[in-house]
């Protein structure tokens, strides 16, 4: 959305290699895998709103900077995950 922040807006091709990035990070761990997707798809369907999604996500990928990180670049920055 316009005025969210000042970063260039992420495409599908970013948010296919960030799927990738985070199955590839648990391909040991299927079910935090599943749960990252059940937390996409609730916000698609609006089963969960932006916020409530953000948390989850935060708690799902604590202790992985990386992938925080890399979710940060589909949010504006105002809404970014602050490095725990």
């Amino acid at each position: 959305m316009d005025g969210e922040g000042s970063k260039p807006k992420a495409n599908i091709d970013d948010a296919y290699a960030y799927l990738r990035t985070v199955q590839d990070k648990f391909h040991n761990d299927h079910d935090k895998y599943d749960k990252f997707l059940a937390i996409m798809n609730n916000f698609e369907a609006r089963r969960i709103d932006r916020a409530h999604c953000i948390l989850e996500v935060r708690e799902l990928f604590k202790g992985h900077q990386d992938l925080i990180s890399g979710f940060n670049k589909f949010l504006p920055e105002w809404l970014e995950i602050s490095p725990t």
